[in-house]
């Protein structure tokens, strides 16, 4: 609780486990969970470590409560950094989103949806799919995923008026155009992302746009060019990301050692699956 700057007692505490790990309680207030009293396990014999989730509504609340102390979520990495040393805390998932409430978006669900269909596009991920669920007796609302949700990084663009419209019982005109785009970021991505953060604090927006921009790309199709990569980008996809410096995530290789990969398959892998 120290890195979240919040007292204890102010946490329900009631137990709780995550798959392939080794805790064995929880502690929440509102959309923040704190996993700990890890297992003693040879590895751990102190039962030590802790593991943070934090939804948006989660995220929102801590930066208030950071605001409110001129402080921000740099500081608060930095924080992990001075009490945990740089290889001991790693970010295992970051989801980063970015709101078009332009009354006239960019570009609407509907037309990255084709652009997929026609595969017209150019991504480090592979693989597309959708979700459409009916918002009313004229209209459905959709989601497009780009690469698996398992993978260093991945996107969803989807109807988030339509969502509001209906988790609150609102309508399209009291709740405005609202297009979002998410991206996954995963393991050491997410980590590398968050680090370039922590240095960067006010400029979310910019790394966004720069890592969206290095990763994926919707063009318009050249007969006469058989190289994809040739393709021009379409306009709906210069307009929306506009004069931005990409940002390229400097993911270090990993060197598993026997020990380590031995390890893994206990704790984490195959093994412990077999073993529950």
């Amino acid at each position: 609780m120290h890195i979240l700057g919040l007292p204890t007692d102010i946490f329900n505490v009631y137990p709780a486990s995550i798959k392939y790990k080794t805790y064995q309680a929880r502690w929440q207030i509102g959309d923040i969970y704190v996993s700990g009293d890890a297992r003693k396990t040879e590895d751990n014999p102190q039962g030590l470590g802790c593991y943070l989730v934090m939804t948006g509504r989660g995220c929102d609340d801590i930066f208030r409560i950071l605001d409110s102390r001129n402080y921000t979520f740099g500081d608060m990495f930095r924080r992990c950094e001075r009490r945990y040393g740089l290889d001991n805390f790693h970010f295992t998932r970051l989801d980063i989103a970015i709101d078009d409430k332009n009354e006239k978006p960019f570009f609407t669900i509907e037309q990255i949806k084709k652009k997929c269909e026609k595969e017209e596009f150019i991504s480090n991920s592979e693989g597309y799919h959708f979700d459409e669920s009916k918002f009313d007796d004229f209209d459905t609302a959709k989601t497009v995923y780009i690469g698996a949700g398992k993978s260093g990084l991945s996107y969803r663009f989807y109807d988030k008026d339509k969502e509001v419209c209906s988790k609150h019982n609102k309508t399209l005109d009291e709740v405005g155009s609202w297009k979002r785009t998410e991206m996954q970021l995963r393991d050491d991505k997410a980590h590398v992302f968050a680090m370039t953060f922590k240095d960067r604090p006010l400029e979310l927006g910019e790394l966004a746009f720069g890592l969206l921009a290095n990763n994926l790309r919707f063009v318009v199709p050249n007969r006469n060019e058989s190289n994809k990569s040739r393709w021009k980008t379409c306009r709906f996809w210069e307009r929306f990301l506009g004069a931005v410096e990409v940002l390229k995530l400097q993911v270090p290789k990993q060197h598993n050692s026997l020990e380590e990969t031995q390890q893994w398959l206990t704790e984490g892998g195959v093994i412990s699956a077999v073993k529950s």
